[in-house]
């Protein structure tokens, strides 16, 4: 009687649980190699969330891409040795259009560096995350965004961002590299626990631009960009940590008010590895600030930002280690720094400057040290 109740429990217990699907291979859908495959991706991207979720493997080899759209529950998966390209044609690409209402998330409005979701031409991407649920692009292998010259883009010359995310649920990006964004690297709006880990991003503008987040997460991950590293704002409890930082910009740039933002455990360096996407060689390709936090400097954005914490950081051949401005529409309640060292600093050596006469009405340094 014993051994028939575990035999039962344990016919039970297999009868409840079905084994994970298999990944889908993007070769077994009609992708080749050097050649536009996106109808095979897309077809494999389909499959699998069409039985239930799981992983598409684009395997080692040389892949090109128009833009593909994310599933819920499906991770892209780049195999070591896999480079998935975007083509150099600007009008391939799809824009991502917003059901929700995103405009409080627009900046820069009636100037060259408008940031504007119902602009189609800024909004194109070479993968697009529509409100997706638990999607997830992954493995070892690399993104490529060739760089694509677009003269109706922003500043005459941007193209298609490499991965825009938006109204999306636990996404996460993780381990690959992406190189050559034609605008940022990744762009997200209205994002629930996003994670970011072990990525490696060169090159392109901005790395990680987030506008819009509740409780995410940057780890682990090396960014050596042609603009911003990080950047965004509007963030509700944000953690970043364990990150090298290299930028011909800003390391990390908030330019909407935040509550709740932590950021330790980072090494920031300078100059940037590659110069300055915009302006080349001739200026700025010298690392700026380690962190700015600038509520409103892209334009109105009303708000207040509170519970920034700056701890246990090192800095390295930058202008200044951290510099404020909090403009008309926005304030900043708190501020802390502790536990800085920076090193070859060209500007004042305070771990603080500010940009105007507003600023943080509180802000508490301990333990920061700052040398030439």
């Amino acid at each position: 009687m014993q051994h028939h109740s575990v035999y039962l429990f344990l016919s039970l217990l297999l009868m409840g649980c079905t084994a994970a699907p298999e990944a889908l291979n993007v070769k077994d859908f009609g992708a080749v190699e050097d050649a536009d495959c996106t109808q095979a991706i897309q077809s494999a991207l389909d499959a699998c969330a069409g039985q239930g979720g799981g992983r598409v493997l684009v395997p080692a080899g040389h892949f090109e891409s128009r833009t593909l759209y994310l599933r819920d529950g499906v991770e892209l998966y780049l195999e070591e040795g896999a480079v998935l390209q975007g083509v150099e044609d600007p009008d391939a690409y799809e824009p991502y259009i917003p059901s929700d209402d995103l405009t409080r998330f627009d900046s820069g409005n009636g100037t060259a560096n408008a940031n504007c979701v119902n602009d189609r031409q800024w909004m194109k991407a070479l993968i697009i995350g529509d409100g997706v649920k638990d999607a997830a692009i992954g493995g070892k292998g690399t993104l490529d965004g060739a760089h694509v010259f677009d003269a109706r883009g922003e500043e005459g010359m941007r193209g298609p961002h490499t991965i825009i995310v938006a109204c999306a649920e636990g996404f996460r990006l993780w381990g690959i590299t992406v190189r050559r964004a034609s605008n940022y690297a990744f762009l997200g709006y209205a994002l629930d626990a996003p994670v970011f880990e072990d990525l490696t991003i060169l090159e392109g503008w901005d790395g990680i631009h987030v506008r819009g987040a509740d409780n995410a997460v940057i780890r682990r991950c090396r960014l050596s960009t042609g603009d911003d590293c990080i950047a965004g704002g509007y963030w509700n409890h944000m953690l970043i940590e364990d990150c090298d930082i290299n930028s011909s910009c800003n390391g990390i740039r908030m330019i909407m008010p935040s509550d709740g933002v932590e950021v330790r455990h980072c090494h920031f360096r300078g100059p940037g590895d590659y110069p300055h996407r915009t302006s080349g060689e001739a200026r700025r390709n010298n690392m700026l600030f380690g962190i700015a936090l600038e509520p409103g400097a892209w334009g109105t954005a009303t708000g207040t930002a509170r519970g920034i914490w700056l701890h246990d950081l090192t800095m390295t051949g930058l202008s200044d280690p951290v510099a404020t401005s909090v403009r008309d529409g926005s304030e900043a309640l708190d501020l802390t720094l502790q536990n800085i060292k920076a090193t070859d600093i060209k500007g004042a050596l305070i771990p603080v400057v500010s940009w105007n006469d507003n600023g943080f009405r509180q802000v508490a340094i301990d333990n920061c040290t700052l040398s030439r």
